[in-house]
């Protein structure tokens, strides 16, 4: 993993971190690398309300990534743009206490309003941050174009297993199974390689 020995990852919704770059995460923790995972909100948006705990879906699901570290924060889903200096002030309060080699945010172009929001801040509360990546979901598309890539066979089964935690959000086709098996094809298939995650830079010093 390039040295890298502490990484932040920040997700505006519970979900994000498992669908953008759940593989990457667990293959991170299974090589040793300490591993913050910090969610700016309980995404009462995305569900029925009294149905399901999106909290505790995330927590769940990111346990099976091996990812026990994890910050919740409960800002109002989407309406992020409204609150960028809470989310900035966030991620710098994280970033002094955990002090990440490398920070996985949101992308710049997604089309949802919090992930542009989450980057944004991100972009100025890890400035002291030598590695920052973007990861991809679902809202990012077409506009996601990789240039990192991150082989995860050996990973896929537990990404697709933390997925199904999330059964508020079962009934979107991007969480079934065979879509997500068949993401990571496509982008490995890119450049040559197995099933993998792709990421866009912000920057990436060694």
């Amino acid at each position: 993993m390039l040295g890298v020995r502490s990484v932040l990852a920040i997700g505006a919704h519970p979900d994000d971190l498992e669908l953008g770059c759940g593989a990457t995460l667990a293959k991170l923790v299974a090589a040793g690398v300490r591993v913050r995972a910090l969610v700016l909100s309980e995404g009462f948006h995305g569900a029925e309300r009294g149905l399901h705990d999106r909290c505790t879906e995330t927590r769940s699901a990111l346990h099976i990534l091996g990812v026990t570290d994890v910050v919740q924060a409960r800002l109002p889903d989407t309406s992020l743009p409204k609150v960028m200096s809470n989310i900035i002030a966030i991620i710098e309060a994280q970033c002094a206490d955990f002090k990440p080699d490398r920070v996985y945010t949101m992308f710049e172009h997604d089309r949802h309003q919090d992930h542009r929001a989450v980057y944004e801040a991100s972009i100025v509360a890890c400035r002291g941050i030598s590695q920052i990546l973007s990861y991809e979901t679902p809202s990012a598309w077409p506009n996601f174009m990789p240039v990192v890539f991150e082989p995860v066979e050996d990973f896929m089964a537990l990404k697709v297993s933390a997925l199904q935690c999330h059964a508020s959000q079962a009934h979107r086709p991007y969480m079934r199974e065979q879509q997500v098996r068949c993401n990571a094809q496509f982008r490995g298939h890119q450049v040559g390689l197995g099933p993998s995650e792709g990421f866009v830079p912000y920057k990436f010093v060694l």
